[in-house]
């Protein structure tokens, strides 16, 4: 039966009976099946009744409770709880302790009724309901209709009720007991996941602020210096060592330490396979002893038993911050940039550390969570140091691009290039304060004849020789370059003619007696120097005139024997 043909019931029960006012009657149904309740409110509303309902039972005794409703319907098989379990909780609440309450069931068992009336239900109608019927029971037990069983029938059925209801509660205690043993269990897991999470977060504000502290560092160096300090301090550990490891000799020599003393540092004699040192560096980059006993490489149990650790950390702090650090990129700069290292204090080459932690024999070992966090604060400080690296290599490259710039690469002194830009600046300064200086160009006596006796080797070196001596002679504000050749040019600030060339006499003096090289059984050839001197503003007001000046003055020296001094006239 649908809800079109119970409407079309009801109409004519309407027409064809006096209806009654239950305007002011209020009934709850208490029914999981959505249908039902559908048609129930149309049975109950078309009457006038006030209609409440419920779709489970904690959800009906919540209605019940807030509305008072002069009459309670109810499913017994509900998916919360049965219908008995519902009436005894809906009789133990005072204000509902009266509100009849009426079982709607389908049951076909013998004794479904009697159970329901003993559970303290006041009526009991069976599924599926006759309207007119229905309507008119409704009504009586509105009216106080209250059906009852026989006294003996009553206690039969009450005993069988309560051992069904005390093993029902037994067996919800058992279950009840189980979950309060598995949220004891969830809740000691939850309290040392907590704990665990905030020695995480602490370790992790620990090494936001070592990472700090690091990048503060002025240097590369000061990095490796303090970070086993940092690394004791901040990550409870014993003892951090640095080793910087030659793959030649396979030895690790002690960089920086904390935890150990000098002493102790100084007796470590440290070996380390190659072929484990690069599978460190390429493939684990951080290794977990947790147990020495269970270590099989023999140079990695040495290792080991020669710092007396049973159980550590050993990782290649190089290889924590790139598959390729940035000195090996910057070495390649170095390359293509045509310096060479080996006159600039290894410029762009990369150490290769090591960095060993423990705890021990006292502490307990290291857990999972804390080598993660000490692995990411090592790949941290790795990154750190390479950048710092590599930003101090670049600031000292700039500044040898710089001074190639200016330097000639033969005599180390400065170039033309460089002569050419001092001079002008020399001259703005003498036009402001209104001062004098001068310019010494120099020739070397003999050198073509010594460069093809003594050969181009030892021309260069004797070159080279003879500016390092120029450059000792003069004083610091003077300023040396090699004009080009075998001619060199100084410029004398502040210094008149007759100044100049007592100077000038004085760079004779010193070059005549330098030794220089030469070949065996070879002619002695002996290198001198010529002079011309010109000045600011005498000899000239701009470059062009100055040069022309000296070189004429240099023409007239060695046109009057060589190794003399010729001033501008």
């Amino acid at each position: 039966m649908d809800r079109f043909e119970i409407s079309f019931l009801l109409t004519l029960h309407i027409n064809t009976q006096k209806t009654m006012d239950y305007s002011a009657k209020k009934i709850l149904y208490i029914e999981d099946d959505r249908e039902s309740r559908e048609m129930m409110a149309d049975i109950l509303r078309i009457h006038g009744f006030n209609y409440l309902e419920a779709s489970r039972g904690i959800e009906g005794i919540r209605i019940a409770t807030q509305y008072h409703p002069d009459l309670i319907l109810m499913d017994l098989n509900l998916p919360d709880m049965n219908g008995y379990e519902i009436t005894t909780l809906l009789k133990s609440i005072p204000n509902l302790k009266k509100t009849p309450i009426i079982a709607l069931s389908a049951d076909a068992k013998r004794d479904a009724k009697e159970f329901t009336l003993t559970a303290g239900c006041e009526g009991f109608i069976a599924k599926p309901i006759n309207i007119a019927d229905f309507l008119q029971r409704i009504n009586e037990y509105l009216q106080g209709k209250k059906e009852i069983i026989a006294p003996e029938l009553e206690r039969k059925y009450l005993t069988e009720f309560n051992i069904r209801l005390g093993e029902k509660l037994h067996n919800k205690i058992e279950e009840l007991e189980k979950v309060n043993q598995n949220l004891l269990g969830i809740n000691d897991e939850l309290k040392r996941s907590r704990q665990q999470l905030t020695d995480y977060n602490n370790r992790l504000f620990t090494m936001n602020n070592l990472a700090n502290s690091l990048r503060l560092q002025e240097s590369p160096e000061d990095v490796l210096n303090i970070l086993p300090e940092k690394l004791v301090e901040g990550f409870q550990v014993d003892r951090v060592i640095i080793f910087q490891y030659d793959e030649k000799s396979e030895k690790l020599d002690p960089h920086s330490y904390a935890g150990v003393t000098v002493d102790e540092v100084k007796k470590l004699k440290l070996k380390l396979e190659r072929i484990f040192y690069l599978q460190l560096k390429s493939e684990l980059k951080i290794l977990w002893v947790k147990n020495r006993t269970e270590i099989l490489n023999r140079s990695l149990h040495k290792f080991a038993l020669r710092l007396q650790s049973d159980s550590f950390i050993l990782g290649s702090f190089s290889a924590f911050a790139s598959r390729r650090d940035a000195s090996g990129i910057f070495q390649n700069v170095v390359v293509k940039a045509n310096i060479n290292k080996n006159n600039e204090n290894n410029l762009g080459t990369s150490k290769k550390l090591l960095i060993f932690l423990d705890r021990g024999h006292k502490r307990k070992n290291f857990i999972t969570y804390e080598i993660r966090v000490i692995k990411a604060f090592l790949q941290t400080a790795s990154i750190i140091y390479e950048n710092m690296n590599l930003y101090h290599n670049l600031l000292k490259m700039l500044k040898i691009r710089e001074r190639q710039a200016v330097t000639d690469p033969i005599t180390e002194v400065h170039n033309y290039r460089y002569f050419q830009n001092q001079i002008e600046r020399e001259i703005g300064r003498s036009q402001r304060h209104k001062k004098t200086f001068s310019i010494a160009m120099i020739d070397i006596d003999n050198f073509k004849e010594y460069n093809d006796t003594h050969g181009h080797f030892n021309g260069d070196l004797a070159l080279k020789l003879i500016a390092q001596s120029l450059h000792e002679n003069i004083r610091k504000s003077d300023i040396l370059a090699r004009y080009g050749g075998d001619e060199f040019i100084i410029i004398l600030p502040e210094l008149d003619k007759n100044q100049a060339k007592k100077l000038a006499e004085k760079l004779c003096d010193v070059i005549s007696k330098t030794t220089l090289p030469a070949k065996k059984r070879v002619r002695k050839v002996n290198l001198t120097i010529s002079l011309g001197i010109a000045s600011f503003p005498s000899d000239g007001t701009q470059e062009e005139t100055l040069l022309k000046k000296a070189d004429e003055a240099l023409y007239s020296a060695k046109e009057s024997g060589r190794n003399t001094v010729s001033i501008s006239v």
